[in-house]
């Protein structure tokens, strides 16, 4: 699927690159449904999907945010060279249900960052825009360019997150 793309790959082409029989495939996968299925199951093991383990030693609402901060940008480093192979092949329902679990995962991860601000419309747009992977992308580009590490530039977007953030939890107090 990485080197041809989801449409152009045939049952015949992976069974060719994994030398057995179509049957074989058919036989473990069904179809070429199937064999995406587990592709994308199999993907979000090794490039180890955020979970709650991410705030494991985070003690107050800054290092909570700053853990899932991190964490969403190194998934999203590790993941880059699929989101290109599956972007446009979304509407698959065989990616769609990973989509949908993938996006309650992020939900999840992110109301346990926000803590009492959870609730809030806007900081979850803004937090959710901040680290959207289009976003990250342009401004780890920028830093990097101009000589930043990559932690420093994770450190970076961690540190505009939690400033919005708190300015956020700020107001919510005097209200």
């Amino acid at each position: 699927f990485q080197a041809q793309g989801v449409n152009a790959t045939t049952l015949q082409a992976i069974a060719a690159r994994a030398d057995v029989s179509r049957g074989t495939i058919l036989h473990h996968f069904g179809d070429t449904g199937g064999v995406l299925d587990a592709v994308a199951e199999r993907i979000l093991v090794t490039l180890e999907l955020p979970d709650e383990r991410i705030f494991g030693g985070a003690t107050d609402d800054e290092s909570r945010l700053r853990a899932y901060v991190t964490a969403i940008v190194e998934f999203f480093r590790r993941s880059t060279g699929w989101w290109a192979v599956f972007v446009s092949e979304m509407e698959r329902p065989e990616l769609k249900e990973r989509e949908a679990e993938y996006y309650a995962q992020m939900a999840r991860l992110q109301a346990i960052a926000l803590g009492s601000l959870a609730g809030d419309r806007d900081v979850n747009v803004v937090v959710g825009s901040l680290i959207h992977p289009g976003t990250i992308g342009g401004f780890q580009w920028v830093m990097e360019q101009a000589g930043f590490a990559p932690a420093k530039s994770v450190d970076a977007i961690a540190d505009v997150v939690v400033a919005y953030v708190e300015r956020a939890r700020r107001a919510s107090a005097t209200h």
